[in-house]
């Protein structure tokens, strides 16, 4: 090829690749390969087999959903606690932050893991996870709550102990359960997410307790200022609510009376107790953290961490 010919195509790369990004993709619903839950007249009868990871799907208003799911073996007649695990914008098919860790103390503890799947056809300006959830919208709500309803007709699901868990986008999508589903869930814990300034609905029918994780250098979901939300993106969900503001908004709306802060190394920990329900609203503060998820905070597991907050409170 002449050097005419190879620079004419070297400029004709240049000016297409940058197209390549813009265009609208095309959704198409995925088919997943799937296992159906198969019930059982007496699931606490019997005892449970260890499953882990297994991609499993629910009818939720019509449509197929889907999430991954880790049960330990357990006895007959032992009650298992269930946390729903939320993945961050972009991580439908990426391993849950420290997954095979929390498979693991699943195991060990005896609780079941539903690791959610956002639908795969919505747009950007619907968003994975839909927030500031109005009456109309309840799409993820809706589907919560039937994977709760479908897991506990095969397995003997503690619903007094229903939980949970979330990064980023997903952490922000664990506050639409504790304003929304808190008369079924006991407590959020989450990392490096944030809820509307004025949430659509947020009105507490049960107790709800709150642990939530944030770097303080998280350039991605701010830490100390509000914001609003993407320009054209999620329209209606509004400002978003700087950390220590949400940690107040919580400490409020659950009436406690005692507060904690102190500092251990780099990372603050605030704690709010005394609190309506006997809930905690508890903060790490991670001075130098930004929004990728630590292994371990102040000598624990990040995972560890997360469970044995969860693990202290019933609904």
């Amino acid at each position: 090829m002449s050097n005419v010919s190879q620079s004419l195509l070297l400029i004709f790369i240049l000016v297409t690749l940058p197209l390549s990004g813009c265009t609208e993709p095309e959704y198409e619903k995925e088919e997943r390969d799937a296992v159906n839950l198969v019930e059982i007249a007496s699931p606490c009868s019997v005892p449970s087999e260890p499953i882990i990871q297994s991609t499993t799907k629910v009818i939720v208003d019509g449509e197929e959903r889907y999430f991954r799911l880790t049960v330990p073996s357990s006895d007959a007649g032992t009650k298992l606690p269930l946390i729903l695990a939320f993945h961050g914008g972009g991580g439908a098919d990426e391993d849950f932050q420290q997954q095979d860790e929390f498979d693991e103390l699943a195991e060990q503890d005896k609780f079941i893991m539903a690791y959610v799947i956002a639908e795969d056809d919505r747009s950007a300006s619907e968003g994975e996870w839909f927030l500031n959830t109005a009456a109309t919208s309840r799409d993820d709500n809706d589907f919560s709550e039937e994977i709760v309803d479908e897991l506990s007709k095969t397995y003997c699901v503690d619903e007094d102990r229903l939980y949970a868990t979330g990064y980023s986008l997903g952490s922000m999508f664990t506050y639409e359960i504790a304003c929304q589903l808190n008369d079924r869930f006991a407590a959020v814990a989450s990392f490096a997410g944030t809820m509307p300034v004025e949430p659509e609905t947020c009105n507490l029918a049960g107790s709800m307790a709150v642990m939530h994780i944030h770097g303080k250098l998280d350039w991605i979901i701010e830490y100390n200022e509000d914001w609003d939300w993407k320009d054209g993106e999620h329209e209606g969900v509004g400002t978003m609510s700087n950390i220590p503001g949400m940690i107040d908004y919580w400490a409020e709306k659950s009436n406690c009376q005692d507060y904690d802060s102190h500092y251990h190394q780099d990372i603050e920990h605030i704690t709010h107790s005394s609190c309506t329900g006997d809930v905690r609203i508890e903060h790490y503060g991670l001075e130098f953290g930004g929004h990728t998820w630590p292994d371990s905070i102040d000598g624990t597991e990040t995972y560890k961490l997360i469970w044995d907050f969860l693990n202290d409170f019933t609904n």
